[in-house]
């Protein structure tokens, strides 16, 4: 499991950089993936999804802190930096976020990948307007208790 978890971590060190027909060293044949976003099944979907996802990213990749590991679930927590010309004038973002990984431990492969991250967060309070109401809303929920 070791050279599994070592795979992962390297494929999302530089997301952009990654060549979609790499992911068959690190994902199954019948692979599910779900974030707040996207639900994808399969190999060739996940390529497919790969090839697409960081088409209007600048720069995209993931610092890992946190590793947990309980029989084939692996969890991850990681930090993505990222940078989309059209969030926050082209900055660099920063978002926190976990990967709830299901292994299939004889093929040293990923059965089932979830993660979870506030998409608020990574897209919309990055938004001028609606990003600084969006933060006003969270202070008011904070100091209210």
């Amino acid at each position: 499991m070791a050279s599994l978890v070592k795979r992962i971590k390297h494929l999302y060190s530089d997301f952009l950089s990654v060549d979609p027909d790499s992911i068959a060293e690190v994902y199954a044949e019948n692979v599910e993936f779900r974030d707040p976003v996207h639900t994808v099944h399969g190999l060739k979907s996940m390529q497919a999804y790969f090839a697409g996802v960081g088409g209007n990213l600048q720069e995209c990749r993931f610092e890992f802190d946190q590793t947990l590991v309980d029989g084939n679930t692996l969890n991850l927590w990681w930090t993505m930096y990222y940078r989309h010309p059209r969030l926050s004038k082209g900055a660099l973002l920063s978002l926190r976020g976990a990967s709830l990984l299901k292994l299939d431990l004889e093929q040293d492969r990923v059965l089932e990948h979830e993660d979870i991250y506030d998409l608020g967060a990574m897209v919309y309070e990055q938004v001028p307007l609606l990003g600084s109401v969006l933060r006003y809303v969270k202070r008011q929920m904070a100091e209210s208790g």
